[in-house]
């Protein structure tokens, strides 16, 4: 493995003796305090070569997994199923993680048995991004035999780490894995007034409308090079969670008071945290904490008193200030992507165009106040 610097973020190369080819930026995390930290790197699809010794593949993998710690994300996911490059997103310390996205790509190969991985108090979702042919994963988990029942699009898996599971995998195939710890869902249990004492019903290559729109929607800006923030992970791992909860785990609901938003003081403090963090380096725990309510308490509050969730409210933020830039100043198209929290003026341009239905250009066309804009000049002078 290689490591480098670029623009003051770290760089991970990884060559195993396989061909690559780019697809996907990557994000590691784990810091000290167990925050997320995110590494934007041009990824790779493997297809594994006729170079690589099987025996040090096999080698490696044993040693990976006699590590009691092992978790089913990022390298040891990979591990499992012999994508030694793989692209993985982390929110926790990597030591103790509550939810990660790890994408797995792989080209035609024989079908093998997978190693096995120790028992973990953790849920995988796993997701075919391409339809699965019947036959092509394989499984015997807590002694009984399971498969592709069906070849669809976006094919759902839900999978209780704790249980004992042998697995056998066959190429090609995309997968992107959602992990979620069980203190994850825990919380997110108390927080929505669920009991804790869930167990899950897990289901093999299912559909699943909501696991599918969430993939969707993490696909969509990946696609275009655009970064994972913070708020958007958080987002979806709170989404996921209850839906896990509700959906698959029979989770008994108490009774509680009537649903508030939040208060004044809590919504000017919460927009106030936002705009002085457009570029969505900002979690939903950090706004919870400053609110004084828990992290699922303040989504459902949040919801209550903008009618949104937090990482789109942030969007109309990103797009408000856009606005106040094209029509006030001079800047470029550029300076206000950046300013604006968008990571590059395509992101910007494709957001801003699918909210105001019309480019940025020809709005600021329209709308600008600066000297320079005859349209606003006859405007301003009460013509029409």
């Amino acid at each position: 493995m290689r490591s480098s610097a670029r623009n003051g973020r770290c760089v991970l190369r990884k060559r195993a003796g396989f061909v690559h080819s780019i697809y996907w930026p990557v994000t590691v995390s784990g810091d000290a305090v167990g925050s997320t930290c995110v590494h934007n790197v041009e990824m790779s699809r493997p297809v594994v070569s006729p170079q690589r010794k099987a025996e040090e593949a096999l080698d490696k993998r044993a040693v990976r997994h006699e590590n009691p710690g092992t978790r089913m994300f990022g390298s040891s996911l990979a591990d499992v199923f012999s994508t030694p490059a793989y692209d993985c997103r982390v929110v926790g310390s990597d030591q103790k993680p509550e939810f990660a996205v790890t994408r797995l790509r792989s080209g035609p190969r024989e079908m093998e048995k997978a190693p096995t991985y120790p028992p973990d108090q953790a849920i995988l979702i796993c997701v075919s991004l391409t339809p699965a042919a019947i036959g092509q994963w394989q499984a015997l988990y807590n002694g009984r035999s399971v498969g592709v029942t069906r070849a669809i699009p976006f094919a759902t898996t839900f999978i209780d780490l704790s249980c004992r599971m042998e697995m056998w995998v066959r190429g090609p195939f995309d997968y992107l894995h959602y992990y979620l710890s069980r203190e994850l869902l825990e919380r997110i249990a108390l927080d929505n007034a669920v009991t804790s004492s869930f167990q899950l019903r897990e289901v093999f290559f299912v559909e699943d409308l909501v696991v599918a729109q969430m993939t969707k929607n993490i696909l969509s800006p990946v696609k275009h090079g655009e970064p994972l923030d913070r708020l958007a992970l958080d987002q979806t791992a709170t989404v996921l969670g209850a839906h896990i909860l509700q959906t698959h785990c029979g989770a008994t609901k108490f009774a509680v008071p009537p649903r508030r938003g939040l208060e004044a003081w809590q919504r000017l403090r919460t927009e106030e945290m936002l705009r002085a963090h457009l570029e969505g380096n900002i979690t939903i725990k950090e706004l919870a904490t400053a609110c004084s309510l828990s992290a699922s308490h303040f989504g459902r509050c949040f919801r209550l008193s903008f009618s949104t969730s937090v990482h789109q409210r942030l969007i109309q933020l990103r797009i408000e200030h856009a606005k106040h830039l094209l029509s006030r100043t001079n800047k470029t198209l550029v300076e206000v992507a950046l300013l604006s929290g968008f990571c590059d003026q395509a992101a910007f341009s494709r957001t801003f165009s699918r909210i105001e239905h019309m480019t940025p250009s020809r709005w600021r066309r329209l709308n600008s106040d600066w000297t320079g804009a005859p349209e606003n000049a006859v405007r301003r002078a009460g013509f029409r």
